[in-house]
């Protein structure tokens, strides 16, 4: 399960009595978190305009943002495009113009044009993703201390901030949020800080020369065995026809043993939530993290091949047009055991399932279906719903916060829990189908023996679900389960900078596994898939 949030609201505000004559300036904003730069903010403004430019790879986003003001200082009209870092695709546009006492506004997204009209007259106007914004508001509330109204034409929302100043610093309290944009001597802003995000922006002038922002464009990958290794790596396509009718073919890559004689046993693995290659690449949030092509080559020094699949509409694989779920991706898990069985070179009697994250839950979907499966390798699999995943996964970051008092954290929490229980839940196929959907009940009718590894800094699926997983796979009767937990590792499987929080994983460098995590992987597999 990824999640990984780097939700700035976006504002434009109006306040006539703080507005100051401001002048002209244009800078780049860089973004940290954990020390590691996740995005870039070009800006330039006047007393008229505001104008800015985002890029942030981890999202795949390049939004460009645009405010005029008229003579009084007030916002008349704003525009603003997203587009898709991978094509350059537009893929929405909102705009917004102030009409007396209200706002008429109107987006296209996702094939979806929508227009209305607010009530109101916001202080500013705040797209998502923006941290330039703020520099522009604290120059024109002129050092005064005020109350604006922020408005996102993402969401619709109006967020209330009071805006206090301090020693070169101006403080924003937006709902429960705090941020703080820091002033250089000349008055211009020089930082901005969001800690309960752990987000850190600074000023940069635009003369000065930068190396690109690392993660724009994806290295073509690469399935090819290293020099000398003892397999053949192929490249394969797997026909699938889905319960819905749809036929469509998965791409990927089978490794088979050169040493040894065939039929060889073989593992199929499944990859987590999201679109995913048949490495699990998580390009550009972890560049070099590709822990299946490391499984699938130490598998194959053992005797034991390996087939790993580009999910749906992922690489090269099809099935790109479909709203599939977690069980719908089981069926793609078994015609990818059905083709393997049709294979000479394989024994289709010693197959087993590696699965991470969702991965881990489809995998005993398909166990408890499929008796003829050998065996079955659990990794960071949850025990609980989607909801509970989601409940977790939405609080902690909040619960551990720093820069935030109870109330403030309280308050976070229930309104961020609230907006996301509301809008996940009535997402898409996968999210109501993971919301609800219960792991235990698979698990209990899976009677091959499992392997069940879990990382102890598992911040996206708790530890403890490694043992509510093992104790109900034993409550149906099987009691050939092993459980390892891994001292520190987070829920890559990697080794944790500090508590295995997602917001780590951009900074992590070597995102190898760790020789533990493999040598327990191929010594297990290896017994189970004895001829």
């Amino acid at each position: 399960m990824k999640v990984l949030g780097l939700a700035i609201i976006g504002l434009c505000c109006w306040n006539a009595s703080a507005v100051a004559q401001v002048g002209q300036d244009a800078a780049m904003m860089r973004m940290y978190q954990a020390e590691s730069e996740v995005g870039r903010e070009s800006f330039t403004r006047d007393a008229r305009h505001f104008e800015s430019t985002v890029e942030i790879p981890v999202l795949q986003a390049r939004l460009i943002h645009r405010t005029e003001f008229g003579p009084d200082g007030r916002w008349t009209a704003f525009e603003s495009r997203v587009y898709l870092l991978a094509n350059d695709s537009l893929v929405a546009e909102y705009w917004a113009t102030a009409a007396g006492d209200s706002v008429r506004w109107r987006q296209l997204r996702g094939g979806q044009d929508t227009s209305g009209v607010a009530a109101g007259r916001p202080s500013a106007v705040v797209p998502s993703q923006t941290t330039a914004v703020f520099a522009d508001i604290a120059y024109r509330v002129a050092g005064r201390d005020t109350i604006w109204e922020l408005w996102s034409p993402e969401s619709g929302a109006v967020v209330q901030a009071t805006i206090r100043h301090g020693t070169n610093t101006v403080e924003f309290t937006l709902g429960p949020l705090p941020l703080t944009v820091k002033l250089r001597p000349d008055g211009r802003v020089g930082e901005i800080e969001v800690l309960p995000q752990r987000l850190r922006v600074e000023r940069v002038e635009p003369n000065l020369p930068l190396d690109p922002l690392p993660g724009l464009e994806r290295p073509k990958p690469d399935y090819a065995p290293p020099p000398g290794a003892p397999y053949t790596a192929t490249e394969v396509r797997i026909p699938v026809t889905s319960e819905s009718g749809d036929a469509f073919e998965l791409a990927g890559t089978l490794t088979v043993p050169t040493t040894g004689r065939p039929p060889f046993p073989a593992a199929v693995t499944i990859t987590g939530s999201g679109g995913q290659d048949r490495d699990e690449n998580l390009w550009p949030l972890v560049p070099d993290y590709r822990p299946y092509a490391e499984i699938a080559d130490r598998l194959a020094h053992a005797r034991i091949a390996v087939l790993r699949v580009d999910d749906r509409g992922v690489g090269a694989s099809g099935g790109g047009n479909s709203a599939p779920t977690t069980r719908d991706f089981a069926g793609d898990v078994r015609a990818q055991l059905a083709w393997l069985r049709a294979r000479p070179e394989i024994n289709g009697k010693l197959l087993a399932l590696i699965g991470h994250s969702e991965g881990g839950v489809i995998g005993p979907i398909v166990a408890a279906e499929d008796r003829e499966l050998a065996a079955l390798v659990i990794m960071a699999g949850s025990s609980q719903t989607g909801e509970e995943i989601i409940h977790y996964q939405v609080t902690r970051p909040i619960e551990t916060a720093p820069g935030l008092t109870d109330a403030q954290r309280a308050e976070l929490r229930d309104s961020i829990l609230a907006e996301a229980m509301t809008t996940l839940a009535a997402a898409n196929p996968w999210m109501r189908y993971f919301w609800t959907y219960d792991p235990l009940v698979a698990a209990r009718q899976v009677t091959q023996p499992v392997l069940v590894l879990h990382g102890e800094y598992d911040r996206q699926v708790t530890v403890e679900q490694a043992t509510e997983l093992a104790d109900a796979i034993r409550e149906g009767g099987n009691r050939d389960v092993t459980v390892r937990i891994f001292p520190k590792l987070n829920h890559l499987f990697l080794m944790s900078l500090e508590d295995g929080s997602p917001h780590e994983y951009m900074a992590i460098e070597d995102a190898s596994l760790p020789s533990e995590v493999l040598d327990t992987i191929v010594t297990w597999l290896s017994t189970k898939l004895r001829p």
